[in-house]
């Protein structure tokens, strides 16, 4: 008898845990999408300074500006998608606080300098026609048109991304294919001191949304 008593005595208490236990929900979201967007640089996404000499370069009051350089900037889907381009600095450290401009990587512990990624409308062509810059910044939920797209380091500026429009309307277009001439603007710090060759060492991750 004793044994049966202990062991309703554990039942009950089982069954009171039970009924007091707290719960939580489980939600699962996403999209799936048909489409797949491929992005491709030219020159496999490398931008070369080569050898440059400090008093070849042009001297701005806080910077020497590196040569203009420009890369293809292609993106393919298998099917019509509506996108945007998002990126991320690999090199933030060495970037400092303007979201808008990648680091070229440290020197002793000294920030080299930046470039930023941008590209105008007229240099854009979505499906093989002309197209239009759209920028959001709140993560897609409402978009405008700017003549000129400039990449943001996504670690460190707000929700931004970039998107493209046929011109006809002013929210993104679904497309196939969007190219684009992406022009690479870079700066070294003037007050970098050294008594070597700095190696540049920029370095970002461009990504491919789907809205």
């Amino acid at each position: 008898m004793k044994k049966s008593v202990l062991t309703l005595a554990a039942l009950l208490s089982l069954a009171t845990a039970n009924a007091m236990a707290a719960t939580t929900d489980l939600s699962v979201t996403g999209t799936i999408t048909p489409a797949a967007c491929t992005p491709t640089l030219s020159n496999g996404g490398v931008v070369d300074y080569g050898v440059q000499s400090l008093s070849n370069l042009e001297e701005t009051s806080t910077t020497y500006k590196l040569p203009a350089k420009s890369l293809n900037f292609a993106i393919e889907c298998s099917a019509p998608a509506a996108i945007a381009v998002i990126a991320n600095d690999n090199r933030r450290e060495s970037a400092g606080p303007n979201p808008w401009l990648f680091g070229l990587g440290m020197y002793e512990d000294q920030p080299i300098g930046i470039y930023y990624m941008h590209w105008d409308d007229e240099e854009t062509l979505i499906d093989g026609g002309s197209g239009m810059n759209l920028i959001s910044r709140d993560a897609g939920n409402t978009w405008d048109s700017h003549r000129t797209a400039t990449l943001v380091d996504a670690g460190r500026g707000p929700d931004e991304r970039i998107s493209f429009s046929n011109q006809t309307v002013s929210s993104p277009t679904a497309v196939t294919s969007v190219t684009m001439n992406m022009n690479v603007t870079g700066h070294i710090n003037k007050d970098l001191s050294f008594n070597d060759n700095v190696t540049l060492d920029g370095s970002a991750t461009i990504e491919i949304v789907y809205l």
